[in-house]
């Protein structure tokens, strides 16, 4: 996946790259993105040792991004899933009424937990795999 973009900032080993939509996401319309005009703010490792005012690509291998589309989308959903159903099971060994509240407030709970364990391990994945790369100047700044 490449993306091009605007290095906006540099410090040192990283930029900082201000991306436009793409074309694609905005006749997606599946969400509010598509509706805005807001430009994306990436960190990104710079091997191309671009400047500020360049225009680099971005990419990141596929497989690293399935696996942290993995860990941000499909993780949680397995904690609401397990946290319904041990909703469902606590309301039925202890036959309390609202079954349903019960299951829905603990799958939500379970959900919540997902997202601050999947956050306070972010440190640990910000290592190279995970982080863009700045991998060509596209476009130089003209002086």
């Amino acid at each position: 996946m490449a993306e091009t973009g605007i290095v906006i900032k540099e410090t040192g080993k990283y930029v900082t790259v201000k991306l436009e939509r793409r074309e694609a996401c905005a006749k997606c319309r599946a969400c509010t993105a598509g509706f805005e005009t807001k430009d994306m703010i990436i960190e990104a490792e710079n091997i191309c040792n671009a400047k500020e005012g360049d225009e680099v690509e971005i990419s990141l291998e596929q497989s690293n991004f399935l696996k942290a589309v993995l860990i941000m989308y499909t993780v949680p959903l397995m904690f609401l899933f397990v946290g319904l159903g041990v909703g469902y099971l606590i309301s039925y060994a202890f036959q309390l009424q609202n079954v349903e509240i019960i299951a829905v407030i603990c799958g939500f709970a379970l959900l919540a937990i997902s997202y601050l364990i999947i956050r306070s391990n972010e440190d640990k994945w910000r290592d190279k795999k995970f982080r863009p790369i700045a991998n060509n100047i596209v476009r130089s700044k003209e002086i």
